[in-house]
């Protein structure tokens, strides 16, 4: 205490104050004016409880020397004040948005990949899992931000129990690599997940789930995780085995989605000919994919002293797929109409081993040494059988293969503030080969054996040293490197005295240089990059004893421009030039038997592709407001591409595929705008996407013909957010696609509808009960045909979600098989596949 009041009374009086002086760092003097009697002197502090001193017939021209001490701070006890707050749904700080996951949960969600549907600004596809933060494809998701998962981050989000997460956040500019924060000009994006306080040391959660299919076969959903988070050790693993459709890997089996890896992969994996019979149906795998699915994975990162830090990820999924499909097409090609039938009955049985390290070592405070392998097994038998047309029946069996190993360097050092450099050398080889054979030969339908074998392999080879610097505000970036890759192939096709072979290997090598200038100048940034390349590619043939060797020198500009409008809202344009050359699926000559209807064959060449890029999009997310708005519109123009001569009867389909310098062109406009409207207390989002594509084709010896195809598609979604017991929610999905050749009157076209609507009931806080029916329409010039699905769900959570307890009842009107329409410029292709029967599961889920 720096002051404290002393006051000076009559004792017979003390009502009334005589004089007074202030106490200044403890210490006071004054000299009294007057005599009294008796004094009493009175300290005073806000706060505190001094005692009194009393001087009897105090003296005059005596000093007196008074002592005063704090005896305790003044206690009032007061009532218990309670205070109920809502937590706010969301905090930014810097470049990072904090979604709390509590404020958009409604009892529904069982896995983090639910609660990440429901963020604004967050997009999850369907079957891929593939996440996207305000239109950009984020670059991974990390736990207490460790990058655990790498670019398979959907191992994450499909299996992390909601139940362990706290918070969610979307981080901008994200950089995995220490030594290049700030240094880095970058658009990337991850998300970080934040677990809930006590989910130290272990913890987990463990589902069995059983019951029975409507034909007495039992149902499975049987779960279980384990997270471990210790001062040098974090773990993250997963085993699941289910036969009610769920693909909790990230592989799709099930259909040709690819995940975030894979996608940015393709440069360096091999290419694979004959697909396996899939396709991705509008009503998701789990209602259309009769599995038999195990998975299992186990992530970790070990930090060892200061300096090492280890990654493990090991994968292995086995499944079983069933299906029937039976697939109608109906042609129109000129003056000649006719139709052609396969019903396909099939199991696909895949297996896949897969294990990845990656060694981090510090050298020194700036400099970083990082070491990253991969090694994968992966088997697919698919026995097929199909009857053609109503009258041939062929018996088949692919066996395909893809082994894979990776390995890459990478060294970081950064030399100041402002500069790194960096040096990476990464290789691989990857070995596809596959063996299609048929019983009933495709020539001879009464006897023989046909057999097609194809074996792809491509040994890729990159190395480059880069430069990154940063001068105030602008960032930049140079490189300098090369890529050397080769293409070996093989295939053999023998049936009924036929044979046909492909031996060739092609070989690319290029060196690039390669620059880029961020420009960031108040509200804009201006970024223009430059690419010089010389390319040199030669195929040998040695089946012909031919070989093609061409040089390109390719120069690549791009220039993009971004104005930041606001924090919330921010426009982007940008445009460019690529010189590619064509995947070496185009590179066989001798036709390629795929199945039992379909032969590929094609016209070599090492031709370059010529391509013309455009973009321009606006982002507005105001979450303040609850309001989300983003448009982007691409448009692409190629020179030279191949295209197809196909030559089509009632039971082959022969196709050719030739390059052509012809221009051809793409254009693709999306919205996406979302309100939370408090007077109706309700989320609208409306999603639209409009698609136009212009190519050419020859069908059944025509002229080359030009073709467009427009394809349209609008989603309308509504929820509501009553604070009572019931609150409803409804997608509403309409799609539209027109084909059409120049100069022919026949337009194929094909409009259908699909709605679902949920009704959520929370009677209280611990049971959720949950209804929903989903309508389809494949056709709406054919209202005749039409699917209603009926789902319901229960759920009971304990005290602290300690436990919980659901049932689950699924395609209670026992649909047992669904149509989807197609089109393209010469046919309407109608899909129409089992699903997997009505079943009624209960299921019951332990936290620890």
């Amino acid at each position: 205490m720096n002051t404290a009041n002393v006051l000076f009374k009559e004792a017979s009086n003390t009502a009334v104050v005589k004089e007074f002086t202030t106490v200044k760092k403890g210490l006071f003097t004054i000299v009294l004016k007057k005599k009294y009697a008796n004094l009493v002197v009175e300290v005073r502090v806000n706060g505190y409880v001094i005692p009194i001193q009393i001087i009897e017939n105090p003296e005059s021209l005596k000093t007196y020397s008074l002592e005063f001490i704090v005896e305790n701070q003044q206690k009032v006890k007061l009532k218990e004040v309670v205070v109920f707050a809502k937590k706010k749904a969301f905090e930014i700080a810097e470049d990072t948005l904090k979604y709390n996951v509590s404020a958009y949960r409604d009892g529904n969600e069982r896995k983090i990949n639910d609660i990440l549907k429901k963020l604004p600004g967050i997009t999850v596809e369907a079957n891929s899992g593939k996440i996207k933060y305000n239109g950009k494809a984020i670059e991974t998701v990390t736990l207490e931000g460790d990058n655990l998962f790498g670019q398979n981050y959907t191992v994450g989000t499909k299996n992390i129990n909601v139940d362990m997460v706290e918070q969610v956040q979307a981080v901008d500019h994200y950089t995995e690599n220490p030594l290049l924060k700030g240094i880095e000009q970058n658009d990337k994006v991850s998300l970080n997940l934040i677990l809930k306080k006590g989910r130290l040391d272990f913890s987990g959660d463990a589902t069995i789930g059983a019951g029975f299919f409507d034909n007495g076969k039992v149902a499975h959903d049987d779960s279980a995780t384990l997270l471990g988070i210790t001062k040098n050790l974090k773990s993250f693993g997963t085993v699941n085995y289910n036969n009610i459709g769920k693909n909790m890997s990230p592989f799709d089996y099930s259909g040709f989605n690819l995940n975030p890896e894979e996608l940015k992969e393709r440069e360096f994996s091999a290419s694979k000919i004959i697909p396996e019979n899939l396709f991705t149906s509008a009503l998701g795998n789990e209602r259309t994919n009769s599995n038999k699915q195990f998975f299992s994975n186990f992530n970790s990162i070990f930090k060892i002293g200061n300096r090492l830090i280890v990654k493990t990820n090991g994968y292995y999924v086995k499944d079983r797929i069933l299906r029937n499909e039976l697939v109608e097409n109906q042609f129109q090609i000129y003056n000649q109409s006719f139709v052609t039938l396969d019903y396909t009955s099939f199991t696909k049985k895949p297996e896949q081993f897969r294990g990845d390290i990656e060694i981090k070592y510090s050298i020194s405070k700036n400099s970083l040494l990082q070491y990253s392998s991969r090694i994968k097994e992966e088997g697919l038998v698919t026995p097929i059988s199909t009857l053609r047309n109503g009258l041939d029946v062929f018996d088949s069996n692919l066996r395909s293969k893809d082994m894979l190993f990776t390995q890459r360097v990478l060294f970081t050092n950064r030399f100041n503030e402002n500069k790194a450099i960096q040096g990476s050398f990464f290789q691989s080889t990857n070995y596809r080969p596959q063996e299609l054979v048929i019983l009933s030969s495709i020539l001879n339908s009464v006897n023989g054996i046909d057999t097609q074998k194809s074996a792809f392999r491509k040994n890729y080879v990159e190395g480059y040293l880069k430069l990154l610097g940063a001068v105030n505000k602008n960032k930049y970036e140079f490189n300098i490197g090369t890529i050397l890759e080769e293409n070996p192939f093989n295939s053999v096709f023998s049936g009924n005295d036929i044979k046909s072979e492909n031996r060739f290997n092609y070989e690319q090598q290029s060196i690039f240089v390669s620059g880029n200038y961020h420009f960031n100048i108040a509200k804009w940034r201006i970024s223009p990059r430059t690419s010089f390349r010389y390319l040199r590619q030669k195929r040998e043939d040695y089946f012909t004893d031919k070989s093609d060797l061409v040089r390109d020198f390719i120069f690549e500009p791009n220039l993009s421009v971004t104005y930041r409008i606001s924090s919330l809202a921010s426009v982007n344009a940008s445009l460019g030039y690529k010189g590619l050359n064509n995947a070496e699926t185009f590179l066989f000559q001798n036709p390629i038997l795929v199945n039992n209807r379909v032969t590929y064959s094609n016209t070599p060449t090492l031709e370059l592709q010529k391509r013309q890029i455009y973009s321009l999009d606006y982002t507005l997310n105001d979450l303040f407001n609850q309001f989300e708005l983003s448009i982007d519109m691409n448009f692409q123009k190629v020179k030279g591409n191949f295209f197809s001569n196909s030559f089509i009867t009632e039971n082959t389909t022969i196709i050719s595929n030739f390059f052509l310098p012809e221009w051809t062109n793409d254009f693709t406009a999306n919205t996406r705008v979302s309100k939370y409207i408090p007077l109706l207390e309700s989320t609208i989002k409306l999603i639209t996407s409009f698609n136009h594509s212009n190519f050419k084709n020859i069908v059944n010896n025509s002229e080359l013909r030009n073709n467009k195809i427009n394809f349209y598609r609008n989603e309308l979604f509504f929820k509501t957010a009553f604070d009572i017991a019931v609150n409803f929610e409804s997608t509403s999905i309409f799609q539209n696609s027109v084909a059409k050749s120049d100069g022919q009157k026949q337009q194929f076209t094909n409009a259908s509808f699909q709605e679902t609507f949920k009704v959520l009931l929370h009677t209280d806080k611990r049971w959720t009960t949950t209804v929903s029916a989903d309508y389809f329409l494949p056709n709406s010039n054919n209202k005749s045909i039409d699917f209603l699905f009926l789902n319901s769900s229960f759920d009971y959570k304990a005290k602290k979600n300690k436990w919980r307890f659901g049932i689950e009842l699924k395609n209670l009107f026992n649909e047992n098989y669904f149509d989807q329409i197609q089109t393209n410029d010469y046919a309407t292709t109608i899909f129409r596949s089992t699903l997997l029967p009505r079943y009624f599961l209960m299921n019951f889920s332990l936290n620890f």
